[in-house]
């Protein structure tokens, strides 16, 4: 006999279509599967030396700024796409960076192998190109896990109502880890509407609250929603 759904605390619903016009969608790889090349971690390390050992150190062990190995750095970026990681470094790094200091693309993304690399995940025959960075899940040695509790999470599933009146979000997918606390980029739309229905129950707290959301409306479709995750889920009923 199933429990009762878990509890998650709702943020917004971004998207809502009907549950019958899901479509299968591809697996994509993880950072286990030897995602870049040798050569791109090379260049990687020598940009590194010049753009970030100085506040990251040496040996990525991290010295005015965090560390970009470890247990902690993993649990930052674990079970994301590596495009999150890429385009905060992108966005962000180094600090403080005079306007007229342009750091190449190119080199980011050779950073980005290089801190695979030295955080022990193996090379491949191919280069990671940068329209393979949003396909590429970031795991621990062990694989795939749950998302880390108070991570903000996006799910899909099919919104429903219970006898006692509670709202549901049935048939739900694993909550991954997304970066966006506002509206979903186009592609994550896409990408929502082709993900098979899963198989975990969540009741969405406070959905009444929501502006301009009338919940009835939405009932048997298929929706996509954030919240923070509190790692609490049970399995769904089947039927």
């Amino acid at each position: 006999m199933p429990g009762k759904p878990g509890v998650s605390s709702f943020i917004f619903l971004v998207l809502c279509i009907r549950a019958v016009d899901a479509q299968p969608q591809p697996q994509g790889k993880t950072v286990l599967d030897g995602v870049y090349s040798d050569a791109q971690a090379t260049r990687g390390k020598a940009s590194y030396k010049g753009v970030c050992s100085l506040c990251h150190g040496n040996a990525l062990e991290g010295v005015s700024a965090p560390a970009l190995t470890g247990d902690h750095f993993l649990e930052r970026w674990r079970e994301d796409t590596l495009d999150s990681f890429y385009n905060f470094i992108k966005d962000n790094m180094p600090p403080r960076r005079a306007g007229d200091v342009r750091i190449p693309e190119s080199s980011y993304l050779e950073i980005v192998t290089y801190i695979l690399q030295m955080n022990g995940y193996g090379s491949g025959p191919n280069m990671l190109a940068p329209d393979l960075l949003g396909r590429v899940m970031v795991v621990g040695k062990n694989g795939a896990r749950p998302v880390p509790d108070d991570a903000l999470v996006a799910t899909v599933g099919c919104l429903s109502q219970t006898r006692e009146g509670l709202w549901i979000l049935d048939q739900a997918t694993e909550p991954v880890r997304t970066r966006s606390e506002t509206t979903s980029s186009p592609e994550e739309l896409k990408a929502s509407s082709q993900k098979r229905p899963g198989s975990l129950s969540f009741r969405l707290a406070d959905l009444e609250a929501v502006p301009d959301f009338r919940p009835g409306a939405h009932k048997g479709h298929k929706c996509r929603r954030r919240a923070t995750w509190s790692g609490n889920r049970t399995p769904s009923a089947s039927g």
